[in-house]
């Protein structure tokens, strides 16, 4: 298991849920500092994984006891998405 590439996809999932709950209200415009800013974090954690990946930061991780929990974060915060998009 690379622990390293399940590290940043689950990074990306959260980013995702993040945006997935921000930008469609954003879009009907709705405005709020909340709304904005998890906007800016789930697009900035989608886009920093993405980055991470693709240019090789791979090698450069270090394991670490974080990962489960970020993996653990990564289930739940698509599930609570999941839950409030679809009800």
């Amino acid at each position: 298991m690379n622990r390293a590439l399940l590290h940043y996809v689950s990074l990306g999932i959260i980013g995702l849920s993040f945006a997935t709950l921000s930008i469609p209200d954003l879009a009907a415009g709705d405005s709020s500092i909340s709304l904005w800013l998890f906007a800016i974090s789930g697009v900035g954690l989608i886009l920093g994984s993405l980055y991470d990946v693709l240019t090789g930061s791979l090698n450069d991780f270090e394991p670490d006891g974080f990962t489960p929990l970020v993996v653990l974060g990564a289930v739940l915060s698509l599930a609570g998405a999941l839950l409030s998009l679809f009800p």
